[in-house]
């Protein structure tokens, strides 16, 4: 009962959440001190709640506790634990929760050292803290201290502070470099920008979104010529990105996967809250997920590109980009071509919606929609077939609300290519060509 308030309540508030992106810059700046308390209050609250319709937080705890005691999770399924006679009571109470026990973990290096720093004793109070001092610096260090509307929005996010400091999400780890990465790209700290840019994408391969702030700020007109600056920087991503799997691999030389097959058999043989599969359905054809929204897309962006004038043209497309969220919504429809859309993936499109100081509801409300996953057939007391089924009326649903926002999108897009195709039919007087008025 406890968890359904959590999560009606939660609901609540982030229908509350889309009323406060619509007010303006003036309401923020007078009232930022008493956002960010409210803020950093709902996560110290949360950090002591148990989590909500969640269990990969005990693999977490489990695989921390792993390498401590000098063992490696990708060598060790949980299962292989079952018929030990020694284990105390936590022990088993976090074994009996984990998912997958047959399983060897998936998550990369970095993350499981980490894991192993913060989860002492089987404690999640503790992983929650990590998380909660990280975030505040690096958050406070990319706002320098006075957070604008739309810094402030991403701070009191519900969905954030739920799936991170209730349900233990590890994305957080991913947003905090993404703060620190801006920082060191304000000050022209390339070669560290791309050793922190390795090591996002090293926690999660979706972090490859966050390339382009990287490659539109460097300052190298000629790469030919600036060969040493391209390879030094090659050099410090790929650095950041293999640095903790060679450091695993001294402590643990055994290990020679990574989770990399596992990481493959979970992609091929599971499949999560794909919400546009049912919609593909009605129509008689086979899940087309979001490819044919991707096709439309990079078609009117190339319309988009042909036609702006020659001058300045890439920033141009930079600043219409901007303007339209087509940054968030590449990123948004790449993230729903995976077999599996889980609710805390997204938020890794929000460093994208603060610094596109995107004024619109829709696309919090695209990150918001994955949430409906939670209720399960067996949550809703349905008859099911197996435990993680959604009903097709809930798929549904989240695919009506992400369609509405998308269409919007694309409207929008629209009127902007309409509005170029007028001016690039317009000739001078007596030109030659298509667009002659004589």
């Amino acid at each position: 009962m406890l968890q359904w308030i959590l999560f009606i309540s939660i609901s609540l508030v982030t229908i509350l959440f889309f009323w406060m992106v619509t007010l303006p810059k003036s309401f923020f700046k007078k009232y930022k001190t008493e956002i960010f308390l409210i803020g950093l209050s709902l996560r110290v609250i949360f950090i002591f709640l148990p989590p909500v319709w969640e269990d990969d937080w005990a693999r977490y705890l489990w695989e921390g506790n792993l390498i401590r005691n000098g063992e490696s999770p990708y060598e060790i399924a949980p299962e292989n634990s079952f018929q030990k006679s020694n284990l105390s009571e936590i022990e088993t109470e976090i074994l009996s929760q984990i998912n997958h026990p047959d399983w060897t973990t998936i998550y990369t290096p970095f993350v499981l050292f980490y894991f192993a720093l913060f989860s002492l004793g089987f404690s999640g109070i503790f992983l929650k803290l990590s998380y909660l001092i990280l975030e505040t610096f690096s958050f406070l260090l990319y706002s320098k201290g006075k957070p604008f509307k739309f810094s402030l929005l991403y701070w009191i996010f519900p969905i954030l502070i739920k799936e991170v400091y209730l349900n233990y999400h590890f994305e957080i780890l991913i947003l905090c470099l993404f703060w620190i990465f801006l920082n060191t790209i304000k000050y022209k700290k390339y070669t560290l920008s791309s050793f922190i840019f390795g090591l996002a994408v090293h926690i999660k391969f979706f972090s490859l979104f966050y390339f382009i702030y990287l490659i539109q700020n460097l300052p190298f007109k000629n790469w030919k010529k600036q060969w040493k600056e391209s390879f030094f920087l090659i050099l410090s991503f790929v650095f950041g990105f293999f640095i903790f799997y060679f450091i695993y691999y001294l402590i643990f030389p055994n290990s020679n996967d990574f989770g990399f097959n596992n990481l493959l058999r979970f992609g091929g043989s599971f499949k999560f809250n794909q919400f546009y599969e049912p919609f593909w359905e009605i129509f008689g054809v086979m899940d087309l997920r979001t490819f044919p929204l991707i096709f439309l897309l990079s078609t009117m962006l190339i319309f988009l590109f042909i036609n702006l004038q020659k001058k300045d043209r890439f920033r141009k497309i930079k600043f219409i980009s901007v303007k339209l969220d087509l940054y968030f919504l590449l990123g948004y429809l790449s993230l729903c071509l995976l077999p599996v859309y889980n609710p805390w993936y997204f938020l890794i499109l929000l460093p994208i919606l603060v610094t596109s100081k995107s004024e619109r509801i829709f696309p919090w409300i695209l990150v918001w929609v994955p949430q409906l996953s939670y209720l399960t057939s067996f949550r809703l007391g349905l008859e099911f077939t197996y435990f993680y089924e959604i009903p097709n009326s809930i798929l549904l649903l989240e695919a009506l609300i992400s369609l509405i926002c998308l269409a919007w999108y694309f409207t929008q897009i629209f009127i902007l290519l309409y509005k170029i195709s007028n001016i690039s039919n317009i000739a001078r007087k007596g030109s030659i060509g298509y667009g002659n008025r004589n």
